[in-house]
């Protein structure tokens, strides 16, 4: 089984807490990008491990994958079906944000192939959306989840951003209440981070932005945890909840380090063959990668991973999902027992960070709450 990441990287905006490889334009070449897409599609259906998988899941992300055509996202998943084996059942995702998205135009989607749906919502408040950057209002958020319903998308995702600055913790529970009422099959809820190379980044180390204290962080993410649990939510990921068999497949491809071809300008790869596996990534900016499609091979950096990478890998992108880590497929896979590979097991059970659950490793409440210092001992 593998996984197809199609990458989309034209947003009308650029949101300043963005570090994704995206780029806000007034016009973008649908044509020449998608071109480019369905030729990178067709060279690397013919390569190791892809030749004869079966994709199980499929993933229109960016930038803002709802700015092209149906036509054109149908087109994609047709060349999909042509090169590849899918699964039965396939899961095909595509993100989209509220403004660019209507009743029409989201059931041509459903009716192109896509059968989940991924909302950046962000807030229902104005004024913490001003604050993101957001191109749309909370009018906008709730209009486009009421027009994904009458699309027909039963298996809908809805991302909300908290610990926001300025924000108060009865906004936290206001909106959260809000996005719970409206019964998604699953919910992203992200603590705002501020990523080097991001305005949001700048601007805090000058000032101009002051971070929620750790105080107030902490509640909001208890809180949600708490909302979640009581709503029918399960908390399967640091950041995602799902209603029961509605956990994203795709992204929890990733963190149980299934293989996955990533195409699209900067799109990332991962095959866990030959050795400790190897991974490569795209050309950055859309015209060099159309132009790189073209000329055969888009292709900027590769790695053939270590043991050691490897190793620290399994562990921290295990540890994400609440289920943790299995020391047993460690040791199938590496040879070696998981506590001689890393002595930092036994510390962070001691400490009760990590806890040990039915015959698996995973974190504890506390180690929910500190999981980036207990994932940097890995790497």
């Amino acid at each position: 089984m593998a996984s197809l990441y199609v990458h989309i990287p034209y947003c009308a905006a650029k949101c300043p807490y963005c570090d994704f490889n995206s780029y806000a334009v007034s016009r973008w070449p649908e044509e020449r990008y998608t071109a480019a897409l369905i030729a990178e599609i067709g060279a690397r259906a013919g390569e190791p491990p892809w030749t004869g998988a079966a994709v199980e899941t499929v993933f229109f992300g960016g930038g803002t994958p709802s700015l092209f055509a149906p036509a054109t996202i149908g087109r994609v998943l047709d060349a999909v079906a042509a090169r590849f084996r899918l699964a039965p059942e396939v899961e095909v995702t595509l993100e989209a944000n509220p403004g660019s998205v209507e009743r029409g135009r989201l059931a041509d989607l459903r009716a192109a192939g896509v059968n989940r749906l991924s909302l950046g919502i962000q807030s229902f408040q104005d004024s913490l959306l001003t604050t993101l950057g957001r191109v749309h209002d909370a009018d906008d958020g709730r209009a486009a989840i009421a027009a994904a319903r009458a699309a027909g998308f039963d298996n809908l995702s809805l991302d909300l951003i908290f610990a926001v600055p300025g924000q108060s913790r009865a906004a936290l529970a206001a909106d959260l209440a809000e996005l719970l009422g409206h019964e998604p099959a699953h919910v992203s809820l992200y603590s705002l981070t501020y990523e080097p190379q991001t305005p949001f980044h700048a601007w805090r180390a000058r000032g101009q932005l002051v971070p929620l204290d750790e105080e107030d962080e902490l509640w909001m993410y208890q809180h949600v945890r708490a909302a979640c649990a009581d709503a029918g939510y399960a908390q399967y990921e640091i950041s995602n909840f799902a209603r029961p068999g509605r956990a994203a497949r795709h992204n929890r491809g990733y963190w149980q380090g299934r293989d996955y071809l990533g195409v699209g300008a900067g799109a990332h790869s991962y095959a866990g063959t030959p050795a400790w596996g190897r991974r490569w990534s795209n050309e950055r900016l859309p015209e060099r990668y159309i132009a790189a499609v073209a000329a055969g091979d888009a292709v900027a950096d590769a790695e053939t991973l270590s043991f050691e990478t490897a190793a620290g890998e399994f562990m921290f992108l295990g540890l994400r999902e609440l289920a943790g880590v299995d020391p047993a497929a460690f040791r199938a896979r590496f040879g070696r027992a998981l506590e001689t590979v890393h002595p930092e097991v036994a510390r962070h059970l001691a400490d009760g960070l990590l806890e040990a659950r039915a015959g698996r490793l995973a974190l504890s409440k506390r180690g929910l709450v500190v999981a980036d210092a207990i994932f940097a001992c890995y790497l």
